[in-house]
């Protein structure tokens, strides 16, 4: 539960629409079950075709509204795992501190309410599940909510492009075929629930260096720029067949110690890294490797919206 705090001086009103003050959030992890790099664009960025499926695996975030202290004023308290072995910031660069500030500001509230954050932790950062992403989400719609909905749909997915790639698809979550730079969302109808294993590895990949890995003006030989795939009918032997990141090959070059896993049958890599993963169980090879390498192995499954 959120500690309640009294602003010094005169209390400002709550905005219209706030008579709840409060609410709690979860914010799925994800998986790329298909990932095609067409290039590099002019920005920078790289055009990608990505299916991507959120996990049952979530973060928790609560949301609490108060009269403003001081200018921009978001707080965000932390809960960890035991042994979650990752340092997060939790200041002004912090992506939830980024999307509460920008939904305050577009609703026309910055230094009148205030926002307090309590975010407990299950995705591990820097690991390709997109777990900062989809907490900058959560707040977003937890945050318009509270508000009295300011923002609309449309406004909600500039704010999310704004702050990052992956946060446009955490708006609609389950299946979803991603362009751009994967904010260009459209919403897919879902194979029926299906179990993942992560593997998650005590080390981390800079998502800069597997895309600098590719080099400048790549093109993803074969592309096949897949507009609508369906996969309401799938299950795991079909999605093993669709299954394709053509990030691997970079990440294997800047983590090498991805390679003996993603060597084994049925271990894919998600998004960048460094999460590894399998549809359905590993095998005792698998289990094995992961124990030489002390890598944390979590079951979990699909989650639809």
């Amino acid at each position: 539960m959120l500690d309640e705090h009294t602003p010094r001086g005169p209390r400002r009103p709550l905005p219209p629409g706030a008579g709840v003050t409060s609410i709690t959030r979860q914010a799925p992890a994800k998986i790329n079950l298909y990932l095609e790099v067409l290039g590099r664009r002019p920005d920078g960025f790289h055009e990608l075709i990505t299916i991507l499926q959120t996990l049952e695996l979530c973060d928790e975030i609560g949301i609490a509204l108060r009269p403003a202290r001081n200018p921009d004023d978001v707080t965000l308290s932390l809960e960890l795992p035991p042994g979650f072995g990752a340092t997060i910031p939790t200041g002004a660069d912090n992506l939830v501190v980024r999307a509460a500030r920008a939904l305050l500001h577009a609703a026309g509230l910055t230094g009148e309410t205030g926002v307090e954050l309590a975010l407990t932790k299950c995705i591990p950062p820097g690991g390709g599940l997109g777990g900062g992403s989809s907490d900058a989400a959560a707040v977003l719609t937890g945050l318009n909510q509270l508000l009295g909905q300011p923002c609309d749909a449309a406004a909600l997915s500039r704010l999310a492009a704004e702050l990052g790639s992956d946060v446009p698809f955490f708006l609609t979550g389950g299946t979803a075929l991603c362009r751009g730079r994967g904010e260009i969302v459209q919403a897919l109808e879902s194979p029926a629930p299906f179990p993942v294993t992560l593997l998650l590895p005590p080390f981390g990949v800079s998502t800069p260096s597997v895309y600098s890995a590719l080099g400048a003006g790549r093109v993803a030989a074969g592309a096949t720029q897949r507009t609508d795939p369906s996969l309401v009918h799938m299950r795991v032997p079909e999605l093993e067949a669709l299954f394709r990141n053509d990030l691997e090959p970079a990440a294997r070059h800047v983590e090498a110690r991805l390679t003996p896993l993603l060597d084994e049958p049925r271990v894919h890599l998600s998004g960048s890294g460094s999460t590894l993963f399998l549809f359905g169980v590993p095998s005792d090879a698998v289990r094995a490797e992961c124990r030489r390498n002390s890598m944390r192995i979590v079951e979990t499954q699909s989650k639809n919206r």
